[in-house]
Protein backbone atom coordinates (compact mmCIF):
# COMPACT_ATOMS: atom_id res chain seq x y z
CA UNK A 1 0.00 0.00 0.00
CA UNK A 2 1.36 3.40 -0.97
CA UNK A 3 2.08 5.93 1.76
CA UNK A 4 -0.48 8.39 0.33
CA UNK A 5 -3.17 5.69 0.37
CA UNK A 6 -2.33 4.88 3.99
CA UNK A 7 -2.50 8.59 4.88
CA UNK A 8 -5.99 8.84 3.37
CA UNK A 9 -7.10 5.73 5.28
CA UNK A 10 -5.81 7.17 8.55
CA UNK A 11 -7.28 10.64 7.94
CA UNK A 12 -10.71 9.17 7.15
CA UNK A 13 -10.49 6.81 10.14
CA UNK A 14 -10.74 9.97 12.24
CA UNK A 15 -13.87 11.07 10.33
CA UNK A 16 -15.40 7.59 10.68
CA UNK A 17 -14.91 7.60 14.46
CA UNK A 18 -16.21 11.17 14.77
CA UNK A 19 -19.31 10.32 12.72
CA UNK A 20 -20.10 7.28 14.88
CA UNK A 21 -19.55 9.28 18.08
CA UNK A 22 -21.66 12.24 16.92
CA UNK A 23 -24.43 9.94 15.68
CA UNK A 24 -24.41 8.09 19.00
CA UNK A 25 -24.65 11.38 20.93
CA UNK A 26 -27.67 12.32 18.79
CA UNK A 27 -29.59 9.15 19.65
CA UNK A 28 -32.59 9.37 21.97
CA UNK A 29 -31.70 8.46 25.56
CA UNK A 30 -33.46 5.07 25.46
CA UNK A 31 -31.31 4.05 22.48
CA UNK A 32 -28.08 5.44 23.96
CA UNK A 33 -28.62 3.27 27.01
CA UNK A 34 -29.16 0.16 24.88
CA UNK A 35 -27.00 0.43 21.75
CA UNK A 36 -23.38 0.82 20.70
CA UNK A 37 -22.12 2.07 17.32
CA UNK A 38 -18.85 0.75 15.90
CA UNK A 39 -17.12 -0.06 12.63
CA UNK A 40 -17.26 -3.40 10.87
CA UNK A 41 -14.37 -5.38 12.35
CA UNK A 42 -13.57 -9.04 13.03
CA UNK A 43 -16.00 -9.04 15.98
CA UNK A 44 -18.85 -7.83 13.74
CA UNK A 45 -17.99 -10.32 11.00
CA UNK A 46 -17.88 -13.18 13.50
CA UNK A 47 -21.29 -12.13 14.81
CA UNK A 48 -22.58 -11.84 11.23
CA UNK A 49 -21.72 -15.51 10.68
CA UNK A 50 -24.80 -16.43 12.74
CA UNK A 51 -27.01 -14.58 10.22
CA UNK A 52 -25.88 -16.47 7.14
CA UNK A 53 -28.35 -19.30 7.22
CA UNK A 54 -31.30 -17.63 8.92
CA UNK A 55 -34.41 -18.22 6.83
CA UNK A 56 -35.74 -14.72 7.60
CA UNK A 57 -32.78 -13.10 5.88
CA UNK A 58 -33.87 -10.96 2.90
CA UNK A 59 -30.48 -10.61 1.16
CA UNK A 60 -27.56 -12.89 0.49
CA UNK A 61 -24.64 -10.54 1.07
CA UNK A 62 -21.50 -12.08 2.43
CA UNK A 63 -20.24 -9.25 4.61
CA UNK A 64 -16.74 -10.74 4.50
CA UNK A 65 -16.17 -8.51 1.44
CA UNK A 66 -16.18 -5.53 3.82
CA UNK A 67 -12.70 -6.56 5.03
CA UNK A 68 -11.16 -5.18 1.85
CA UNK A 69 -13.68 -2.48 1.04
CA UNK A 70 -11.68 0.35 2.61
CA UNK A 71 -8.58 -0.83 0.76
CA UNK A 72 -10.36 -0.06 -2.51
CA UNK A 73 -12.35 2.87 -1.11
CA UNK A 74 -10.30 4.49 1.68
CA UNK A 75 -12.98 7.15 2.23
CA UNK A 76 -15.69 4.50 2.81
CA UNK A 77 -17.87 4.45 5.92
CA UNK A 78 -18.77 1.27 7.80
CA UNK A 79 -21.16 0.84 10.69
CA UNK A 80 -22.17 -1.95 13.03
CA UNK A 81 -24.94 -1.43 15.56
CA UNK A 82 -24.90 -3.53 18.72
CA UNK A 83 -27.48 -4.23 21.39
CA UNK A 84 -25.21 -5.42 24.18
CA UNK A 85 -23.20 -8.29 22.66
CA UNK A 86 -25.74 -8.89 19.90
CA UNK A 87 -25.10 -7.49 16.42
CA UNK A 88 -28.24 -5.69 15.26
CA UNK A 89 -27.27 -4.04 11.95
CA UNK A 90 -24.48 -3.57 9.42
CA UNK A 91 -24.07 -0.91 6.75
CA UNK A 92 -21.38 0.06 4.30
CA UNK A 93 -20.98 2.85 1.76
CA UNK A 94 -18.63 5.36 0.21
CA UNK A 95 -18.56 8.83 -1.28
CA UNK A 96 -19.24 9.29 -4.98
CA UNK A 97 -16.25 9.80 -7.26
CA UNK A 98 -16.27 13.59 -6.82
CA UNK A 99 -17.14 13.36 -3.10
CA UNK A 100 -20.27 15.49 -3.43
CA UNK A 101 -22.60 12.68 -2.37
CA UNK A 102 -22.39 9.82 0.12
CA UNK A 103 -23.58 6.40 -1.05
CA UNK A 104 -25.22 3.94 1.31
CA UNK A 105 -24.48 0.79 -0.68
CA UNK A 106 -25.36 -1.98 1.78
CA UNK A 107 -27.58 -1.99 4.84
CA UNK A 108 -28.91 -5.03 6.68
CA UNK A 109 -30.66 -5.62 9.98
CA UNK A 110 -30.37 -8.83 11.93
CA UNK A 111 -32.94 -11.33 10.62
CA UNK A 112 -35.70 -12.28 13.00
CA UNK A 113 -36.39 -10.60 16.29
CA UNK A 114 -34.67 -7.34 17.12
CA UNK A 115 -35.90 -5.19 20.00
CA UNK A 116 -35.06 -1.96 18.16
CA UNK A 117 -35.78 -3.19 14.62
CA UNK A 118 -37.74 -0.07 13.74
CA UNK A 119 -34.78 2.14 14.66
CA UNK A 120 -31.98 0.36 12.80
CA UNK A 121 -32.32 2.12 9.45
CA UNK A 122 -32.78 5.53 11.07
CA UNK A 123 -29.60 5.00 13.08
CA UNK A 124 -27.66 3.97 9.96
CA UNK A 125 -29.02 6.97 8.05
CA UNK A 126 -28.09 9.32 10.90
CA UNK A 127 -24.52 7.99 10.98
CA UNK A 128 -24.14 8.22 7.18
CA UNK A 129 -25.49 11.75 7.07
CA UNK A 130 -23.14 12.73 9.88
CA UNK A 131 -20.19 11.25 8.00
CA UNK A 132 -21.32 12.95 4.79
CA UNK A 133 -21.35 16.31 6.57
CA UNK A 134 -17.89 15.74 8.02
CA UNK A 135 -16.36 14.97 4.61
CA UNK A 136 -18.21 17.76 2.79
CA UNK A 137 -20.77 15.69 0.87
CA UNK A 138 -24.05 17.54 0.23
CA UNK A 139 -26.36 14.63 -0.53
CA UNK A 140 -26.92 11.06 0.53
CA UNK A 141 -27.85 8.23 -1.82
CA UNK A 142 -29.39 4.89 -0.97
CA UNK A 143 -28.12 2.70 -3.76
CA UNK A 144 -30.16 0.11 -5.62
CA UNK A 145 -33.03 -0.56 -3.19
CA UNK A 146 -34.04 -4.21 -3.55
CA UNK A 147 -37.75 -3.71 -4.12
CA UNK A 148 -40.59 -1.19 -4.13
CA UNK A 149 -41.51 -1.98 -0.53
CA UNK A 150 -38.04 -0.82 0.55
CA UNK A 151 -38.25 2.23 -1.73
CA UNK A 152 -41.48 3.23 0.01
CA UNK A 153 -39.95 2.56 3.45
CA UNK A 154 -36.82 4.61 2.71
CA UNK A 155 -38.92 7.42 1.24
CA UNK A 156 -40.93 7.51 4.47
CA UNK A 157 -37.78 8.90 6.11
CA UNK A 158 -38.41 12.19 4.35
CA UNK A 159 -37.05 14.14 1.45
CA UNK A 160 -35.87 11.29 -0.79
CA UNK A 161 -36.36 11.31 -4.54
CA UNK A 162 -36.12 8.09 -6.57
CA UNK A 163 -33.68 8.34 -9.47
CA UNK A 164 -34.16 5.67 -12.16
CA UNK A 165 -31.33 3.50 -13.43
CA UNK A 166 -29.51 5.14 -16.32
CA UNK A 167 -26.61 4.17 -18.60
CA UNK A 168 -25.88 0.99 -16.66
CA UNK A 169 -25.99 2.71 -13.25
CA UNK A 170 -28.47 1.37 -10.66
CA UNK A 171 -31.47 3.30 -9.42
CA UNK A 172 -31.08 5.12 -6.14
CA UNK A 173 -32.82 7.41 -3.68
CA UNK A 174 -31.26 10.79 -2.99
CA UNK A 175 -31.80 13.72 -0.61
CA UNK A 176 -29.89 16.66 0.77
CA UNK A 177 -27.89 16.11 3.93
Amino acid sequence: MQASHQEVLERYDVFREQARDLAYQSLPRHLKNALTLAGIDHKALNAFATWRYMSERQVDWDWEFSRGYKTFYPKAFDLSVWEGNRLSALSLGRPTYHGTEMRLDFVERVPGTCLYAGDMFSISLLAYETYASLIGAKKIRIMNPLNDVLVKYYMSHGGFTLMPSKKGNPRYLVRDV
